[in-house]
């Protein structure tokens, strides 16, 4: 990724107690709990989906999703068709759709009521959402802005507990982001780098040349 815009940054928080609130967690059955931390629309109000297990779906390509943007996924990775839908995709490395806690990948756009000069704005309300999730669940969340390999703003979080470790890039555009959300709890390099991958190469639909 490109580093470029004045606004870069990093930030660190150490979040003690006990009391764990992470929204990306196993739960208690041999599926995997899945769930990103709510995010702002253009009214303020939060929204959050779910989704437990995963099946094999056709290899990597230039993606054919129902997003306003295109990307291209990792080879290695599969869709899991099942549990995806037009509005958000979601991504499983080829060969581990059995296992309990898969690492995992999914993407989405969603609004706000801020213009892509505002991003630091932007920036600030995501910071101040997963300050609130994560209070006393003792993770430790990093951040910093750079440009995507498309000249886009991008601000990435990582969320570090004991047992996975959460990645997320808000790709922004003017009162719209793409959300590519990392699900690591192998901490597997690949996963990361397919993560980043999927986030460099989107492209939104209506800016394509």
């Amino acid at each position: 990724m490109k580093k470029g815009f004045a606004a870069f940054f990093i930030l660190l928080f150490l979040l003690a107690g006990c009391t764990g609130v992470l929204p990306l967690v196993k739960d208690s059955t041999p599926s995997v709990s899945l769930s990103e931390p709510n995010q702002p629309d253009s009214s303020g109000a939060a929204s959050s989906s779910s989704v437990a297990d995963f099946f094999d779906t056709a290899g990597p390509a230039e993606d054919e999703s129902g997003l306003p943007g295109s990307y291209t996924v990792p080879e290695g990775w599969v869709k899991a068709e099942q549990y995806s839908t037009d509005e958000k995709i979601f991504y499983v490395q080829g060969g581990h759709q059995d296992d309990p806690a898969p690492d995992n990948i999914s993407i989405n756009v969603g609004t706000n009521r801020y213009s892509a000069q505002e991003h630091e704005t932007f920036r600030e309300a995501i910071v101040r959402q997963l300050l609130a999730q994560l209070q006393g669940s003792g993770a430790e969340l990093t951040g910093d802005g750079t440009h995507t390999e498309q000249g886009y703003i991008v601000y990435i979080f990582t969320i570090e507990e004991s047992d996975a470790v959460t990645k997320q890039y808000y790709i922004l555009d003017d009162y719209r982001y793409c959300l590519v959300h990392l699900t690591s709890f192998t901490g597997e390099e690949d996963a990361y780098q397919a993560a980043q991958t999927i986030a460099d190469s989107f492209v939104w639909a209506d800016k394509e040349d």
